[in-house]
């Protein structure tokens, strides 16, 4: 379990102890939230063994790409040795790198369905403009969850690995095939990088953080519990 999951853990904890009766004056719009936001909390719990499953399961499966297949049958079939080993080299950060993602990417695919469970419950939207913005941020923070993190595959690996290709220039190997070699190589260290800044200009801007931090406040404001406002910005990421 991560550091931010614990503490979340425990901040559920303290939030479940909070007496029922304090909720009577609340707001219905945060009554609403506060309720949603609970269930959340205890489907994700209830499902984190799940995620170790299935992040393990998706580790497993990327090894089967770690050193043969498709993709790096294409490189050893590059008889320069400069171009070859400069593809080789990308590929092995590429695959590194796609390893990272899979916990987060299991993390995603197994509280997708509560996540959504959460947005549905708000079709009807709250009246309290400010909480509504934040609730429509979580719908775009789901969305960029799964554009930054869902790709940890061999099938991705495999697909970039199309670009590999044996340059000669005039006919020959050498320096100008070797920097075209490199920016392919370059291509495939920073893929995962450049894959999460794409997630991140389609789906989440500043502007959702914003919108989700203010939704908080206004939670408070209103005489929301601490814990569950607080919770509401990470909700999504954990």
């Amino acid at each position: 379990m991560t550091r931010l999951a614990a503490s979340l853990t425990v901040l559920l904890a303290l939030v479940a102890a909070a007496p029922a009766a304090a909720q009577v004056t609340r707001p219905a719009d945060v009554l609403r939230v506060e309720s949603a936001m609970s269930e959340l909390g205890r489907l994700k719990e209830a499902s984190r063994a799940q995620v170790d499953a299935r992040a393990a399961a998706a580790q497993s499966a990327l090894r089967k790409c770690k050193t043969k297949g498709k993709g790096w049958a294409r490189i050893r079939a590059v008889r320069d040795a400069s171009q070859r080993n400069a593809y080789a080299r990308g590929a092995k950060r590429l695959w590194a790198n796609l390893g990272d993602v899979v916990p987060d990417g299991a993390r995603v695919e197994v509280f997708t369905p509560h996540y959504e469970r959460f947005l549905h419950r708000f079709e009807t939207p709250v009246s309290d403009p400010v909480i509504q913005a934040g609730i429509d941020a979580q719908a775009k923070r789901l969305a960029y969850e799964k554009a930054a993190w869902s790709f940890g595959t061999c099938r991705t690996f495999n697909k970039l690995l199309k670009k590999v290709k044996e340059f000669k220039i005039g006919g020959r190997h050498g320096v100008a095939g070797d920097y075209y070699a490199g920016r392919i190589h370059n291509i495939f260290a920073g893929y995962v990088a450049s894959r999460q800044r794409a997630a991140a200009r389609t789906h989440w801007r500043s502007s959702s953080q914003r919108a989700l931090e203010a939704a908080r406040d206004q939670l408070k404001a209103l005489g929301g519990n601490e814990g569950l406002a607080n919770y509401f910005v990470f909700a999504f990421r954990s």
